[in-house]
């Protein structure tokens, strides 16, 4: 079983737990800030393989500490089923919202926490 580890007090936790046994934080809220960068329309990819990307990494992200996803997604079509499935995200509570980058309408900002 994976560990987390609280960032908090540095308790050592299991995966599945959602609240720190030592100081009560929501594991699940917690966050270093950070924001991962990631490409889902410029190596080739079709829309399925594109959204298939987008969902892996934010089911990733979302296990891990980073406050937010910066999906590179271009100005196509790409984009414009992406941001669909992301409001359907934003909807069922995965990810707490989503905007275009500013001054970069292919980039789109995520954020999980």
């Amino acid at each position: 079983m994976v560990d987390q580890v609280c960032l908090d007090c540095g308790m050592s936790v299991a995966e599945m737990v959602q609240h720190c046994p030592k100081c009560d934080n929501d594991l699940s809220a917690q966050h270093d800030g950070s924001t991962i960068t990631v490409d889902i329309a410029h190596k080739g990819e079709s829309i399925s393989e594109a959204l298939r990307l987008m969902q892996s990494e934010v089911d990733l992200a979302r296990k891990g500490v980073a406050m937010c996803i910066r999906l590179v997604v271009g100005s196509g079509l790409i984009r414009e089923e992406v941001m669909l499935a992301l409001r359907n995200l934003k909807y069922r509570g995965e990810i707490k919202g989503f905007n275009l980058e500013p001054k970069n309408a292919g980039a789109i900002l995520i954020n999980l926490k």
